[in-house]
């Protein structure tokens, strides 16, 4: 035969292997995947945060997300992608954390086992296993079905979202204004050298001036760096609903911070805690605090020099739904 024959001939074989191989994928493309979702718990203190970063200068520290996705991927021997209710950062802890993910139906959890007493344990004890013992997961389970809307004379098909169908935060703030504090709860309690200066009575009223709806550029990090990165400036007014100073019983000088809002902005929360604490100790007057809270007109977080909160003593308590169940 030929020479430029068979090379013709060689390339309409690999012409038609191609066109057959791709009949043959289409033919059996895969199933839609279904949406599971999960609550997370887990000790921040080795971590650099909860989502993965692309710019993280620390390559070695793991995220959250990361360890998450790592088990999953390994599990089902492919990436997983999860998605979290919202970050937290670098050393900050959760025990209400809210995340989903999807498999395919041949990955999920069977009807059977949702009704049963062992609700979904084979994945969630796997996923555990996997995980590091600092992070574990809870109430794994298949999220609502997809929901159908007419806008517009549009149908519009919306998934349920962990980030988007979240509608309230708790967190809460542990610190000692105490002597001295138990350094087993140093990763999750911040000692405060100058307790002594802290009036819990007057803390407790500066707190309360939170709540309600307020603009806290003056209370968040990272703006800037985030309009240039979206080309479009971040809101700033958020709900708070509840601020409350609790004490903590077993030890003297203990005590918790509650704040119940709608959402936050990145490190709004640890900022409101440690300018409270300076309003509290005389680092400010409770004028420049109402200024910064209720007047931040042409203000940005360079016009509050409190510095933020150390991360440990923070903690996402639960992530609220409209379905309570979860």
């Amino acid at each position: 035969m030929p020479p430029l024959l068979s090379l013709v001939l060689f390339f309409v074989s690999q012409v038609l292997f191609w066109r057959i191989g791709a009949s043959l994928v289409s033919s059996t493309e895969l199933p839609p995947r279904v949406r599971h979702r999960c609550r997370v718990a887990y000790d921040g203190s080795g971590y650099y945060g909860f989502q993965l970063q692309q710019d993280n200068p620390k390559k070695e520290q793991p995220t959250i997300q990361g360890e998450l996705e790592r088990v999953l991927s390994q599990r089902f021997n492919r990436p997983v992608r999860v998605v979290g209710a919202g970050r937290t950062d670098a050393g900050v802890h959760s025990r209400g954390q809210a995340v989903h993910f999807d498999l395919y139906p041949n990955e999920t959890i069977t009807i059977a086992d949702q009704t049963a007493t062992h609700t979904s344990n084979s994945l969630q004890r796997t996923m555990n296993r996997m995980l590091p013992p600092d992070i574990r997961v809870w109430k794994v389970e298949q999220a609502h079905p997809p929901q159908v809307e007419h806008v517009n004379g549009k149908e519009t098909v919306h998934q349920w979202n962990a980030m988007r169908k979240c509608n309230a935060k708790l967190y809460s703030y542990r610190l000692c204004i105490g002597d001295s504090m138990d350094p087993i709860e140093r990763h999750c309690r911040w000692q405060l050298d100058w307790g002594h200066e802290i009036d819990p009575d007057y803390l407790a009223k500066i707190l309360k001036c939170y709540e309600g709806k307020h603009d806290f550029v003056c209370f968040a990090a990272g703006l800037e760096r985030n309009e240039r990165k979206t080309g479009k400036a971040m809101g700033t007014i958020r709900l708070i609903h509840s601020v409350n100073l609790v004490k903590e019983g077993g030890a003297d000088g203990h005590y918790r911070i509650d704040i119940h809002l709608e959402g936050a902005l990145y490190k709004m929360v640890r900022n409101m805690v440690g300018t409270a604490l300076d309003v509290c100790r005389g680092q400010m007057t409770d004028a420049e605090f109402q200024r910064i809270l209720l007047h931040p007109e042409n203000l940005s977080r360079k016009d509050n020099p409190s510095k933020p909160a150390p991360p440990q003593g923070l903690t996402l308590e639960h992530v609220f739904y409209p379905d309570d169940d979860f």
